[in-house]
């Protein structure tokens, strides 16, 4: 299997009111190898993935994917295979900032993964596709990634100025965020509909598996977990790993412990 480092890197200043963190996937001769399918866990956060070189396919469908791919937060893992020593960077939009670049509405972003082409037209992704690969060397390719991102926010900005969405707490309960945010249970379901695409309960499952998640990092057994992150019992804790990880519990900590983390921590910020 290809040995390969992935790191998860800061955004620029500039960037950091609209990037959560900015992940780089390279080959490197002391890395680990790379698992033959790596799993990504559910996220509210939106990305845009660009592959440089080398290939990457859904596991899933054994659908190879696109150079340049836009996805929005989703409620199942993703899956992905790698081959020919890919070099991948992916920026992770924070919630609610992939429909603003694009004047979209949220729920056409909510579990879906669209090529650049479908959303800035094949003339300018195949113009962005050929800068990128002429690029070479990871800080330049990071600088110009970071660029066209910045880019689609000047752009955005001119049309309209960015709003954050209400901030998702570490609550247990739609009425706890409610009460947080200090809105009715009805408003803030119509308010996180529109700006997020996404049902505050089903987001808080993403908030929990992210605490729960922080929790298996550092070596918490598996029961406190369940009973700190406000899962009703183990049974539970296990059957929304496996629906939002594609893995148990214990299946994510051996892939904690093998893989420093990675991509466990490329998760949502949370308030």
């Amino acid at each position: 299997m290809t040995a390969s480092r992935t790191q998860l890197l800061p955004p620029s200043p500039a960037l950091a009111p609209y990037v959560h963190a900015i992940a780089v996937h390279r080959p490197s001769a002391c890395g680990p190898a790379l698992p033959e399918v790596q799993c990504f866990p559910a996220n509210l956060l939106g990305a845009l993935t660009v592959l440089h070189r080398g290939d990457w396919v859904d596991a899933d469908t054994d659908r190879s994917l696109h150079e340049l791919e836009l996805a929005g937060p989703r409620l199942t893992p993703a899956r992905r295979r790698y081959a020919n020593d890919p070099s991948i960077t992916t920026v992770l939009l924070r919630p609610g900032v992939l429909n603003w670049l694009f004047d979209m509405p949220a729920a056409d972003w909510a579990g879906q993964r669209r090529p650049a082409a479908e959303v800035i037209g094949v003339a300018a992704t195949r113009d962005l596709s050929s800068r990128l690969r002429s690029v070479e060397g990871t800080a330049a390719q990071i600088w110009a990634v970071e660029q066209q991102v910045q880019d689609w926010v000047t752009q955005a900005q001119a049309r309209e100025a960015w709003q954050p969405p209400p901030e998702v707490p570490a609550a247990l309960k739609v009425g706890d965020w409610a009460d947080t945010a200090d809105r009715s249970e009805r408003h803030l379901q119509r308010l996180v509909g529109s700006r997020l695409g996404l049902a505050p309960k089903a987001m808080l499952r993403v908030v929990r598996l992210q605490a729960s998640l922080e929790r298996l990092a550092q070596g918490e057994a598996l029961t406190d977990v369940a009973v700190r992150c406000g899962f009703s019992h183990a049974a539970h804790m296990v059957r929304e790993f496996r629906t939002l990880t594609g893995l148990s519990p214990a299946g994510v900590r051996r892939d904690l412990a093998r893989h420093e983390g990675l991509p466990w921590r490329l998760g949502s910020p949370v308030a």
